[in-house]
C-alpha cells in the first residue's frame, strides 16, 4: 500500500504533492565541498572497487596513485536534505557553512554561517570512499551563529513546518543548540523535527546519550525523528549499553523508547523500519540495479520523510517518499521530483 499510495498523493490525487503551497521546512547547520574523483593505479588503469584500492595500497603496489577529478559539488548533510525539500515543493531556506561559488546557484533561500567542509569522494563500485577535511567554524558552531547570520532571533528564524537538521558529529553544538530550543526558543507551530546525525560512532557514548537527552527534551514541544543508517543505530543502542543481539526492529524500538521522540526511523538498502509511539512500521525498498551514487542518498530520505510528515502523510506513505527519494537519487545521482519519482515509484520492482 505505501508506493501505491505515493503513487496516488504524487500525481495529485488527494493531497497534492505537485502544489505550490507547499510546506516550509529549514534545513541547518552544515555545508561541504563535495570533490568526486576516480582512481587509477601505477599502469593507468581504472580502480574499480575500493577493497581493491585498500589492498594495493596496503601492499605499496605502487610509489603514486594518479587521480582524476570527475566535478564538484555542493553538499553536506543539510544541504542535501535542502535540495530534495525543494525539489519536492517545499519552501525551504538553508542556513549553512556555504562561503564556496559552489553553492551560488542553489535555487532557493540560503544564509552562510561559514565556509563549508571539504570532502573528496570515490565512488567506487561496491562503495564510495569519503575523506573529509572539516571546517573549523563548524566544530564550534552554536545557535547563536544562526542567529547573527540570519538577522533575526533563532525562533523566527526557524519557522516552518519541519526542520531537518545534519551533521550532529561535527557540529557539536547542536546538543546545546537543541537543548536551548527545547527550553521555549523553537517555535510551537513547527511540527516535526527530522534529525540525521551522522556516523554516531565518531562520538563518545556519553555525548550520545547527551544528545538523545536533548532530543527527547525537545520532543516535549515538537515531534521528533531520529533517522539513521544500521551503522548508526547499532552505535546509538551501543551508547545506550542496549542489546546488539536483536534485529532492526528490536533496536529501533530501544532507541525511540530511550530517547522518549516521536519515532527513530532506519533506512537501509534492503527496508526502512520506523519505531512509532503507535507501533512499528516497516517498508522493502526499491531495487536499484547499478548504483550510481550512494553518497547523500541517507540525506534525501530524511528529507523525503520530513516532507511526507509535514504533509500529514500516515508513515507508510511517508516512508514510501523517503525510500522512492534515496533510490531514486542512488539509481541515477540526480535529485527527483514529484514526477520523477512518480515514474521511479511506479515502474521500479520492490525488493524481496
Amino acid at each position: 500500500m505505501g508506493y501505491d499510495a505515493l503513487v496516488e498523493r504524487l500525481a495529485g490525487d488527494g493531497d497534492d504533492a505537485t502544489a505550490t503551497d507547499g510546506p516550509r521546512i529549514v534545513a541547518f547547520p552544515d555545508g561541504s565541498v563535495d570533490e568526486y574523483y576516480a582512481a587509477y593505479d601505477g599502469e593507468g588503469n581504472r580502480i574499480a572497487e575500493r577493497e581493491t584500492f585498500g589492498e594495493r595500497i596496503a601492499r605499496s603496489e605502487y610509489d603514486s596513485f594518479p587521480i582524476e577529478r570527475r566535478s564538484r559539488e555542493p553538499a553536506g548533510q543539510a544541504v542535501n536534505m535542502a535540495r530534495q525539500t525543494h525539489a519536492l515543493g517545499a519552501e525551504t531556506t538553508l542556513y549553512g557553512h556555504l562561503e564556496d561559488p559552489v553553492f551560488a546557484d542553489l535555487p532557493f533561500e540560503t544564509v552562510s554561517m561559514g565556509p563549508p567542509a571539504r570532502i573528496d569522494v570515490f565512488p567506487f563500485a561496491d562503495d564510495d570512499l569519503l575523506l573529509a577535511e572539516r571546517a573549523r567554524r563548524i566544530e564550534d558552531w552554536t545557535l547563536a551563529d544562526l542567529a547573527a547570520a540570519a538577522g533575526e532571533d533563532p525562533g523566527d528564524a526557524l519557522a516552518a513546518d519541519a526542520l531537518c537538521c545534519g551533521n550532529w558529529v561535527s557540529a557539536g553544538g547542536l546538543t546545546d543548540a537543541l537543548a536551548t530550543l527545547a527550553d521555549g526558543t523553537l517555535p510551537t507551530n513547527v511540527g516535526t523535527v527530522v534529525v540525521d546525525p551522522g556516523p554516531v560512532s565518531t562520538r563518545s557514548n556519553d555525548a550520545i546519550v547527551a544528545f538523545l537527552e536533548a532530543l527527547g527534551d525537545l520532543d516535549a514541544r515538537t515531534d521528533v525523528v531520529y533517522s539513521v543508517n544500521r551503522a548508526e543505530l547499532e552505535a546509538t543502542v551501543a551508547a545506550l549499553d542496549g542489546d546488539l543481539g536483536g534485529g532492526d526492529r528490536e533496536h529501533v524500538r530501544a532507541v525511540r523508547s530511550a530517547a522518549g521522540i516521536e519515532a527513530v526511523v532506519l533506512h537501509e538498502t534492503e527496508a526502512a523500519v520506523a519505531a512509532t509511539r503507535d507501533g512499528t512500521v516497516a517498508l522493502e525498498n526499491l531495487a536499484v540495479e547499478e548504483p550510481r551514487r550512494r553518497t547523500g542518498a541517507g540525506d534525501r530520505f530524511s528529507a523525503g520523510l520530513a516532507v511526507g510528515r509535514a504533509r500529514g502523510w500516515e508513515w507508510e506513505t511517508a516512508l514510501a517518499l523517503a525510500n522512492c527519494c534515496a533510490a531514486h537519487y542512488v539509481e541515477t545521482a540526480t535529485t527527483g521530483d514529484p514526477s520523477a519519482l512518480r515514474s521511479f515509484a511506479a515502474t521500479t520492482p520492490r525488493r524481496e
